[in-house]
């Protein structure tokens, strides 16, 4: 505390002496401590790289609190009008000191120093931040100080200035155990007890105990980003880069049922698995039923659900959530689903290495890990090896993978029965038009042949021996009307 001087009062900083060139300029182009300097001069400094002014808590004020910490430090002055410099003060009666300090610690994970200082017969606070070795976000945003002013530091900045050192996942700050799902850590855990051998996870009960086996809680007992998101009850208030967009686009690119998903990486993956199987197209086998001369249906996915689920927790684990700015996106087209997911490789991993080599790269291995515990994926890096092998077994056309600037993309097509495949298979134009005609209808009898075709029941016969013969169409029935056809796919083989 410092005694009350009004108005040449000393401002509680260091006597460390300023370059004589420093001094001369309204606010010094310096990023340690400024010297004792009376309450008028003080305040008629300019707002700068390391000084700002403001009259009351907003959110403003934590952003700025976030970007001193993520350049080299500076002062704030609550208090005191920004454009007037008229003291207003802050009421620091009761525990609203306390309660400042703990908004700050909560929302910030940092501890600045902060000074009482009386002034005008009110009390101003000056806030001194210093720079953080890790980077400090405010609501899942990342600032920094550009002359005297705020901005979100860009993706690639922050890339370039944290990545190498830091994890994001591992960094803390706006987070609670009161963030976190009950629910979602219980379920997690029976999913733990199912696979029990080999975890060395107990069966723990308290959320606080099991966050810290799984290495979710720093020492000093902070939330990491990583437990927020993998458990928390709603992340995308905090991080609203976490979510994820999905829709149905037709081939006239228009949008059917968009949806913004959001919700924890749990919710996540069940909530577009969902929307991803039941957007699919249905395709109908029908196979001879033991009683009467019905038919029973059979549905055929039109992705593999393996094939989806690993694509979508590709997206979730290895998302580049430094990038706060482009969001994952699912497009769903009536013959190919893509992923668009934010990505940043390190200079020595290549797409190319990592497809050809199985190579284990993780951006985020504690997320990886925690799904693995919960048995959703291996840790080994071959889940774009198991979406080729898996496609490859159903018939589809090999996915596409793709890596750039703008991140990775992976796209699923979902015809086996392509034009560009038809005409590889050697099918004549009878034959390629029963196929599209199956993929329509489902099934196919000798005399809808003929009528399709204008074929004559001879014509109409051979044709489809050949295609059963081939694999491609599968026989029910013996003899007569009964006898239907149907397209085989490879993963029925």
């Amino acid at each position: 505390m410092i005694p009350n001087e009004e108005p040449s009062v000393k401002l509680p900083f260091c006597d460390q002496h300023l370059p004589d060139e420093a001094m001369e300029v309204a606010e010094p182009d310096y990023p340690g401590q400024y010297p004792y300097t009376s309450l008028e001069e003080f305040l008629s400094l300019h707002e700068g790289r390391y000084l700002d002014f403001k009259e009351k808590i907003s959110e403003s004020f934590f952003k700025l609190l976030s970007a001193f910490s993520n350049t080299e430090g500076g002062f704030v002055i609550l208090g005191v009008n920004d454009k007037t410099r008229r003291v207003t003060g802050f009421d620091c009666r009761g525990e609203r000191l306390s309660e400042l300090a703990n908004r700050i610690s909560d929302g910030l994970g940092i501890h600045p120093v902060i000074d009482e200082i009386p002034a005008d017969g009110r009390t101003i606070l000056i806030i001194t931040v210093s720079p953080q070795k890790k980077p400090i976000s405010y609501r899942g945003v990342y600032y920094t100080r550009i002359g005297d002013t705020v901005r979100e530091i860009d993706p690639d900045e922050l890339r370039r200035k944290f990545l190498e050192d830091t994890s994001w996942e591992d960094l803390v700050g706006g987070c609670t155990l009161d963030d976190i799902d009950d629910g979602t850590v219980r379920d997690f855990m029976d999913l733990i007890r199912g696979r029990a051998v080999g975890t060395g996870i107990p069966d723990i009960k308290d959320k606080e105990s099991i966050l810290r086996r799984l290495g979710l809680i720093t020492p000093d007992g902070n939330i990491t980003h990583a437990a927020y998101i993998l458990f928390g009850k709603n992340p995308q208030t905090h991080f609203k880069n976490t979510g994820l967009k999905i829709a149905r686009i037709t081939a006239e690119t228009v949008l059917i049922n968009p949806k913004d998903l959001s919700g924890n990486l749990f919710h996540l993956l069940k909530l577009a698995e969902d929307y991803l199987l039941t957007s699919q197209a249905v395709i109908y086998d029908p196979s001879s039923n033991a009683i009467g001369d019905s038919f029973r249906r059979k549905e055929i996915p039109e992705y593999p659900k393996a094939v989806l689920r690993e694509a979508l927790l590709n997206m979730l684990i290895h998302r580049d959530y430094f990038n706060s700015r482009t969001p994952s996106i699912v497009r769903i087209y009536d013959d190919r689903i893509q992923f668009l997911n934010p990505a940043c490789f390190p200079a020595d991993v290549t797409l190319e290495k990592i497809l050809s080599q199985h190579y284990p790269y993780h951006r985020n291995p504690k997320i990886a890990d925690i799904f693995a515990k919960a048995g959703y994926m291996e840790k080994f890096g071959t889940g774009l090896e198991r979406i080729r092998a898996e496609f490859d077994h159903a018939g589809y056309p090999p996915p596409e993978f793709d890596y750039s600037s703008l991140g990775f993309s992976l796209v699923l097509r979902n015809d086996p029965y392509t034009g560009e495949r038809l005409d590889s298979l050697g099918l004549n134009e009878r034959q390629i038009a029963a196929v599209n005609y199956l993929k329509r209808q489902g099934s196919i009898s000798n005399q809808e042949y003929q009528k399709l075709n204008n074929a004559k029941k001879a014509t109409a016969t051979r044709d489809l021996k050949a295609m059963v013969q081939r694999g491609i169409l599968r026989k029910e029935g013996t003899t007569g009307p009964g006898v239907c056809y149907s397209l085989i796919y490879a993963s029925e083989r």
